[in-house]
């Protein structure tokens, strides 16, 4: 997967390999980054719900209308936003089981844009329905 990750005023591009198992009670996915394994993001779906485990986070699917496009297969992308909600927090999060992780935002630290190739175009997109 590439990821760009925006953090200040500048963004980077970085590879990530994405692992994913399933339990009994949710669909896990690891991404790694392929240079510095300390770089790793996890992600829990849990099945029987419509919740997402990120970090020491629950995050719940909200209602607003899921976020699709074109190039991305057809595939609808929930917003998923934090239970205890502060304005440092992390959120929206969009994410689809058949897919996984499409994008993290971040207020304070880095926002992050998962896709099978850098695409700038779909990037501003996503990034444009994140902030709405």
């Amino acid at each position: 997967m590439n990821a760009t990750i925006f953090f200040g005023s500048e963004s980077k591009n970085e590879k990530f390999n994405l692992t994913f198992n399933k339990t009994k009670n949710s669909l896990n996915y690891k991404y790694v980054n392929q240079i510095d394994t300390s770089k790793t993001i996890f992600i829990k779906k849990i099945i029987q719900s419509d919740s997402l485990l990120f970090g020491f986070d629950k995050f719940v699917k909200t209602s607003k209308k899921p976020f699709t496009n074109d190039e991305l297969q057809g595939l609808e992308f929930d917003y998923y936003d934090t239970l205890d909600y502060a304005d440092d927090a992390t959120g929206p999060i969009l994410f689809s089981e058949k897919y996984g992780l499409l994008a993290i935002n971040n207020v304070y630290g880095p926002t992050i844009i998962f896709l099978d190739k850098k695409n700038d175009y779909l990037t501003e997109h996503i990034i444009d329905n994140l902030n709405e």
